[in-house]
């Protein structure tokens, strides 16, 4: 009965699949219908390259590629329109990302939001990283050596934990509200009714933000944890994870497969592993976030090979941006978001020396595998946290 069941929820999944697929190429199809194609979209990482520029472009549809030899000025995070020749871009290329001729670049103007930050910030290296916290733009290639350094990239990286203070403070605005309009409506699910009406602000901060990858897995996680604990289900089982990717890919297809994304799903994984064994109570809470350090930690050093004693610090970087990140949202609601621009500016100037630490990828697979006998037998928790440890020590005494 059970092999029946997999069986019909394997071909109900390969059809929908093959739907998707169809979707994505007649949306293709439509995209390079014209030779030339107007798109208004942002800048999101510019760097020199011999003599000329190289500009990577998104807006909610595509990502690719474009140069210029102009003597541009810094655009990241600008606002452009462009024409670009769509003759040589692949279907493959329009679900991840291409290279386009392009011409007649024009700067638009920025947008509120943008230009909300901004006026708040002296420095346009801040003002980025508070547009890359808020809003998923991009950093500039010093200050995400420099968060890579300080093992704090994922604190500046849209995640499940800024939707989560999202959520949280949506909860909080909503409630008063949602009482006087339940004395009305007194047989309705206070928990559910909220759940929708936060999810749906939320999915409108995901338009706003262009649909990042790391945010895409959080909200639609987000959603299937909230079904979890309506139908009373265990939030921590693996099929959590396992639809959060599922759907996540019919969803958005292959624009969810990037290295943010899969090192958020790694994060998730191990805070269900550590979940699955102790009970989640506060003081389990801030444990976790040292053994996530300790198994990311792994998985960090073998996309990224900046090391400094700094880094140790990330645990504790973590726990004190609890505290952060709502702080920071008050203080650029009211127009006083510069307060604490020293400190930041103190904070990352740490990250500028480092040295090398990088480990092989067979090694990364490895700890993963290793990682999901864990899942299954709880002796292995224990030489899976020694292994990252020595791994650590490692990374120090290199």
């Amino acid at each position: 009965m059970k092999n029946k069941k997999l069986g019909i929820s394997l071909l109900i999944l390969f059809l929908v699949l093959i739907f998707r697929i169809q979707i994505s190429f007649l949306g293709y199809l439509d995209f390079i219908n014209k030779p030339v194609r107007n798109l208004d979209v942002k800048v999101i990482n510019q760097y020199k390259k011999k003599n000329y520029f190289v500009l990577k472009l998104k807006n909610r549809d595509v990502t690719f590629y474009t140069t210029s030899r102009d003597n541009l000025k810094n655009l990241l995070n600008e606002n452009l329109n462009i024409n670009i020749l769509t003759k040589n871009i692949s279907f493959l290329g329009y679900l991840s990302s291409f290279y386009a001729i392009s011409f007649d670049l024009k700067l638009k103007e920025a947008s509120f939001l943008d230009k909300w930050i901004e006026n708040q910030h002296s420095d346009t290296k801040i003002s980025n990283l508070y547009k890359a916290l808020f809003l998923g733009e991009g950093i500039d290639y010093k200050t995400r050596q420099e968060l890579s350094t300080l093992g704090i990239s994922h604190l500046f990286a849209l995640s499940g934990f800024h939707l989560g203070v999202i959520s949280f403070i949506l909860f909080l605005i909503f409630s008063p509200f949602y009482k006087i309009l339940h004395k009305k409506f007194p047989y309705r699910n206070r928990f559910f009714d909220l759940g929708i009406l936060v999810f749906a602000v939320e999915f409108m901060y995901l338009y706003l933000t262009a649909f990042p990858p790391s945010l895409i897995r959080a909200f639609v996680m987000e959603i299937i944890l909230f079904l979890f604990v309506f139908y009373l289900q265990n939030i921590f089982s693996l099929r959590v994870l396992v639809l959060t990717i599922i759907i996540s890919f019919l969803i958005f297809f292959m624009k969810i497969f990037s290295i943010g994304f899969l090192l958020s799903i790694l994060g998730v994984f191990y805070i269900m592993l550590f979940f699955r064994y102790f009970k989640p109570t506060f003081k389990n809470g801030i444990l976790m976030n040292f053994f996530v350090f300790l198994m990311m930690f792994v998985f960090s050093h073998t996309v990224f090979s900046n090391m400094s004693i700094y880094q140790f610090l990330s645990p504790f970087a973590t726990l004190l941006f609890t505290f952060f990140y709502p702080l920071v949202i008050f203080l650029h609601i009211v127009g006083l978001g510069g307060i604490l621009d020293g400190f930041i500016k103190a904070y990352l100037h740490l990250g500028d020396n480092f040295y090398d630490y990088k480990l092989p990828l067979w090694f990364g697979i490895l700890f993963l595998i290793f990682s999901l006998t864990v899942y299954y037998k709880k002796e292995a928790f224990y030489g899976i946290n020694l292994l990252a440890f020595s791994i650590v020590l490692g990374g120090l005494f290199v």
